[in-house]
């Protein structure tokens, strides 16, 4: 392959991301966020835009002080966690498991204080050097201008993404 034909990718304290998925992922949370910067919608936003960037204590900033985080069908990711320092590493720790992720939201569904973002993802585990193709729900509660529970279910889907 030649060089002109690898995408750039963003890294970013130990996250790996296609720069053009990345890039259109934030696009898509930018627009679907409020011109309130304390909306569920906006703080979403915020809090994706902290973790592509690299920037853990800035996604802290963005959870409660007992927020949870539960992930299923991800195998070594999997897991719950419970408050901020513990989902805050959690997260860091995953984030570096990863490499040339691919995000791209098919979906996302606001209602109150919840936010359904409907995914899909490709890259590789580090670990053993596997590529993944996944489709999934990341389900957001918020309360008090702060995520509360971040619950994400994943399918290994082999045609998620093209």
């Amino acid at each position: 392959m030649l060089k002109a034909e690898f995408r750039r990718q963003t890294t970013y304290n130990s996250v790996y991301m296609d720069s053009e998925y990345s890039d259109k992922f934030l696009r898509t949370t930018g627009n679907a966020a409020t011109g309130d910067a304390g909306a569920p919608q906006a703080l979403l936003h915020a809090a994706f835009d902290a973790i592509i960037q690299g920037d853990f204590d800035a996604f802290g900033r963005s959870v409660a002080d007992d927020v949870e985080l539960n992930i299923r069908g991800l195998g070594e990711l999997d897991g719950s966690w419970r408050g901020r320092d513990a989902v805050v590493a959690a997260t860091r720790k995953n984030f570096a498991m990863l490499a040339e992720q691919k995000p791209e939201i098919e979906s996302m569904i606001a209602q109150g204080d919840s936010i359904a973002v409907l995914l899909r993802e490709s890259g590789i585990f580090k670990s053993n050097g596997e590529a993944y193709r996944v489709r999934g729900v990341q389900w957001f509660t918020f309360s008090g201008g702060k995520i509360k529970k971040i619950d994400e279910i994943i399918a290994h889907h082999p045609n998620a993404v093209g």
